[in-house]
């Protein structure tokens, strides 16, 4: 299956406030539950077209702030959305302020708030997987050593991708180590020119649940680090093969458009 990321084109999450400093409970809360009305609605699309679907992890707005977890309103909305995810893959990837390996002890434990907030909001949404970056370069004995303070349920939904510090076969043999799947992304691996990766052993990684990966395209050249809006031809017709025993999110701007897009050229070249 085919996977959209956190958003439909041309709408996108709600703040409530602009900034910190204007923090204000009752726009950030009417805010949270727009995002859940959305989130909803980003599912059942979802649901129509057979696509896999990643919440975005600003579905709550300043979490730390506020008492989300025991309002009895977003409490309702995240029953709703957990009612669907028997039917649909969701998944989350919380931003890059999660490391988990940083020299600063201060970066390690303001990321295990989050990330701890980002698990309680997954598992009230029924949300299957949360992937995570392994962050600073040279810093995996780090991550392992965090890695194991974690509870059992976030070890249990948590999964790593390679990224543009990390080849590909070295976060493979980190999730080896630590018995966890690899999300593989392949422009990640192609930026890295580390494409050499060992497909069976990421596929093995998942053990009896199918494989996750993702994929997009530079948006001014092959390596670009940021995403184009859609996903090109040369590169479906490069990783056709993808999508054959794997779910692929789609990590292009244009979102659905981008989706259908790439659906219609995967027919052409797998035919």
């Amino acid at each position: 299956m085919l996977g959209l990321v956190c958003m439909l084109d041309g709408k996108g999450m709600k703040k409530g406030v602009n900034a910190l400093k204007n923090f204000n409970l009752e726009k950030v809360k009417e805010a949270s539950l727009f995002n859940l009305d959305y989130t909803l609605e980003c599912i059942k699309f979802c649901l129509k077209n057979n696509y896999i679907y990643r919440v975005s992890s600003s579905v709550i707005p300043y979490p730390d702030l506020w008492n989300w977890r025991e309002d009895r309103d977003i409490l309702e909305k995240l029953k709703l959305i957990k009612e669907y995810s028997s039917k649909i893959r969701l998944i989350i990837h919380p931003d890059q302020f999660v490391v988990l390996n940083s020299d600063s002890e201060k970066v390690i434990e303001n990321s295990l708030k989050i990330l701890e907030s980002q698990v309680q909001f997954a598992k009230l949404a029924g949300i299957s997987e949360l992937i995570l970056h392994i962050g600073k370069k040279d810093g995996v004995e780090k991550f392992i050593q965090t890695y194991k303070e974690l509870d059992s349920y976030t070890k249990s939904i948590l999964v790593l991708e390679n990224c543009h510090y990390y080849k590909a076969n070295e976060v493979l043999e980190l999730c080896e180590k630590i018995e966890t799947p690899m999300v593989l992304d392949v422009h990640h691996a192609r930026v890295t020119k580390d494409e050499n990766y060992d497909v069976e052993k990421i596929k093995n990684s998942w053990k009896n649940k199918k494989p996750l990966a993702h994929i997009s395209s530079g948006k001014d050249s092959i390596d670009d680090k940021s995403h184009s809006d859609y996903i090109s031809e040369e590169d479906i017709k490069k990783y056709i093969w993808l999508f054959k025993d794997f779910d692929v999110e789609i990590e292009a701007k244009k979102k659905e458009k981008a989706l259908k897009k790439a659906a219609d050229t995967i027919s052409i070249y797998s035919l």
